[in-house]
């Protein structure tokens, strides 16, 4: 028994993560001040572990956690490789038959931050950047036709453009949504799931839709429209922008010049039509030129006795090169036969919608990109505290608040616990990740932060210092510093905001420090990919 997962399963998989970051709260959590060792005694920092996707290392990771921001949908793109136009270097063209065709360098980003996608590719080295912007790309001089896909946003490129990577996207040109349960008078529409191409500012028709009523707001599977309505379970509706201008009226200045690009390429293009024809083998073994015949579940596609290349002369002549006269419509797939001889050719199609319609999918965007940016402190015993290093980044789905089912909804919070001292103690005296001891219970933990203002010394456990708890009135003494202070009678341990064992962990990266301070962004990055 043989089975494959598709491209378009990766595609997927990576749609869903990035529409569950949007409906969920998933924060990117900071941690681990101390170094890289195993002993308490050993204060040198080592490279980086490898993080382990089991339960000691997980937990472990949760222990050290320090702070965490929240991400929102803006904060998350797809992702595909990043391969930078430069002359001199040779493409490879879009191949339907080619099963490994996304791990190739069929599409570029030029110096204007265009992305382009190769249609035709001739086996020399590309030397004219491309340039243009038409809906049916024209070929260049060195004889590579480019098709022209999308222009990074100023926003996008700052975001998440890296050496490595690019953003892509594609813009909705509408969709369809299926009704749960009757409406009866009521501007609340429930759909049996959300469709990532329903947005705000289309308008929806479909049975027993009056009016053109638009999408005024979209929560979860819930949509509200701007005009009660009346329909009946099950219906399916249909949404998209009424006119350009509608479009527009939603869309930010950089997504709808791609939404006119890509409707344009939907309105123009030969949709599943035969891109190419590909000879595999010439034959060798022609008079005359073939008929050559195209057999599929399309329509349209032919080619004429003109446009057939022969090489050779006499008998022993060959199928040098086919170009499509019509390249029809519709096609799935399609064989290639010839009327004499043992000439052998592939038809490469183009994407269902045509090109340029739906990057995501024609480009691979099997990758989703995830950026946020720290900054700032906030002061004294701020959530995102400064003054000190951190060495793992985590992605948390749907932390709680501490000592609570709630799932947490703050933009920040402080995942460190605290120990309250006496008064008449001076905090500032100990330092930042100093070990410290309790004198009665032995209980060890790494100073994370200092808040001199409440007294209170914000600290972290893991497995090198043990999960020991301090004791209300003993005496804590710091092993740098030397300090020596007395804990509350009372309450002196204090809890963190968020609950640390608590949410589901969808990522952990360890790395070397990074050291947090008041005059820096610290820009954080998060590639994942969704592979077979």
């Amino acid at each position: 028994m043989t089975a494959i997962v598709t491209s378009k399963f990766r595609t997927v998989n990576a749609e869903n993560f990035k529409e569950d970051i949007g409906a969920n709260s998933v924060y990117v959590a900071i941690g681990k001040p101390d170094v890289w060792s195993l002993t308490t005694s050993d204060t040198t920092d080592t490279t980086p572990f490898t993080p382990n996707d089991h339960i000691d290392d997980i937990g472990e990771a949760r222990a050290n956690f320090m702070a965490m921001q929240k991400i929102s949908s803006t904060d998350v793109t797809h992702i595909i490789p990043r391969y930078t136009w430069t002359t001199g270097r040779v493409y490879v063209a879009w191949d339907s038959n080619d099963g490994a065709i996304f791990d190739k360098e069929f599409y570029v980003i030029t110096s204007e931050f265009k992305v382009y996608k190769c249609i035709i590719a001739p086996a020399t080295a590309s030397t004219v950047q491309p340039t243009q912007t038409l809906t049916a790309p024209t070929a260049e001089s060195d004889g590579y036709t480019w098709k022209y896909m999308y222009t990074l946003t100023v926003a996008d490129s700052e975001k998440f453009l890296t050496t490595s990577y690019l953003p892509v996207k594609t813009v909705s040109l509408g969709g369809q949504g299926t009704v749960t349960g009757a409406v009866s008078s009521s501007t609340t529409v429930i759909l049996s799931e959300i469709n990532s191409k329903i947005h705000t500012g289309m308008t929806v028709s479909g049975t027993g839709i009056s009016g053109s009523p638009t999408v005024t707001a979209i929560a979860g599977s819930k949509l509200t429209l701007s005009a009660a309505q009346s329909i009946s379970d099950a219906v399916i509706l249909t949404f998209a922008y009424a006119t350009d201008s509608a479009a527009e009226a939603a869309l930010s200045e950089g997504d709808y010049a791609q939404y006119l690009n890509q409707k344009a390429s939907r309105d123009a293009s030969n949709a599943g039509g035969i891109e190419r024809i590909e000879v595999s083998a010439g034959g060798g073994d022609y008079s005359s030129k073939p008929t050559v015949t195209i057999t599929g579940n399309g329509t349209g596609a032919t080619v004429a006795a003109g446009n057939i290349t022969m090489s050779g002369s006499g008998s022993t002549q060959s199928v040098a090169s086919i170009t499509l006269n019509n390249k029809g419509d519709d096609y799935t797939f399609a064989d290639i036969t010839f009327s004499t001889g043992s000439a052998v050719a592939n038809a490469t199609i183009s994407p269902v919608n045509g090109h340029g319609v739906d990057p995501v999918s024609e480009l691979g965007g099997f990758f989703v990109g995830i950026n946020t940016q720290l900054s700032g402190s906030g002061g004294a015993g701020a959530d995102l505290t400064v003054g000190n290093d951190f060495r793992q980044i985590s992605l948390i789905k749907n932390p709680t608040n501490h000592g609570t089912t709630t799932i947490s909804t703050a933009t920040t919070l402080n995942a460190l616990s605290y120990l309250d001292f006496a008064s008449g103690v001076t905090v500032a005296n100990y330092t930042v990740d100093e070990l410290l001891v309790g004198g009665t219970s032995g209980a060890q933990a790494y100073v994370a932060s200092i808040d001199s203002g409440n007294g209170y010394i914000y600290y972290t456990q893991n497995s090198k210092t043990g999960y020991g708890l301090f004791q209300n009135g003993e005496t804590v003494t710091g092993q740098t510093s030397s300090t020596a202070g007395a804990l509350e009678s009372s309450n002196a341990n204090g809890n963190p905001e968020v609950a640390r064992g608590s949410g589901e962990m969808l990522f952990l990266e360890n790395r070397n420090p990074i050291n947090r301070s008041t005059t820096q962004i610290e820009d954080i990055k998060v590639i994942i990919e969704f592979k077979l």
